[in-house]
């Protein structure tokens, strides 16, 4: 059986890592994919988790940002960290450090307990990160249309497009992700389109 930096990779056939910017609708694709029989772990989720109030990176990111991004109820504030991340690559660069650890470990116990299943899909916003510790077998960039991007974001947070733009610098271009990606998924039409594209992959590569 093949392994993965120790961790028996069991019967799984193909483990897929999917990125995109903001606003590409990679959680659509994501979705497309568990509809298809697949296994989604997505990093987004397992970040919000390991910052819950009292969990694993909860303390470490309250020691370097200080209670100024405590909401009331005790848990982090999410877009008040954001707000301070996006706009100073150093302290996004701690938050990754700060993060990144306990996010990998608890995907590593994520793809042990889904072993047994022929597709996971590691939904991965930092996929060609340095420190990203997997080795997936085929990498999928989803890219769309940076208005169209700015116009899903402002809708899903109700924020500014300012504040958009401000998140998409700090992230990798699409033309960075597609000369990385072994595929590109352009992701500016319909559903059924997507889904297409990967029945299509599911077809060619895990058969």
């Amino acid at each position: 059986s093949r392994l993965l930096r120790g961790l028996d990779l069991g019967a799984i056939k193909i483990l897929i890592g999917i990125t995109g910017g903001i606003g590409s609708g990679k959680s659509t694709v994501s979705r497309l994919f568990e509809k298809n029989g697949a296994v989604v772990i997505d990093a987004d989720k397992i970040s919000r988790e390991v910052m819950k109030r009292g969990e694993a990176a909860y303390y470490e990111v309250i020691e370097y940002f200080t209670d100024a991004v405590v909401a009331p109820n005790g848990e982090i504030d999410r877009k008040k960290l954001a707000g301070i991340v996006f706009s100073d690559k150093e302290k996004l660069a701690a938050l990754n450090r700060i993060t990144h650890k306990h996010i990998f470990e608890t995907m590593k116990k994520k793809i042990a307990d889904a072993s047994d299943n022929d597709l996971i899909v590691l939904d991965v916003p930092l996929l060609f990160s340095a420190d990203f510790p997997f080795k997936c077998d085929k990498t999928i960039a989803v890219v769309a249309d940076r208005k169209l991007r700015v116009k899903r974001v402002m809708q899903r947070d109700n924020c500014s497009s300012e504040e958009v733009e401000s998140r998409m610098k700090a992230q990798l271009s699409d033309d960075e992700l597609c000369r990385l990606a072994d595929e590109v998924l352009y992701n500016n039409g319909s559903e059924s389109e997507v889904e297409d594209y990967i029945k299509k992959f599911i077809a060619e590569n895990c058969s």
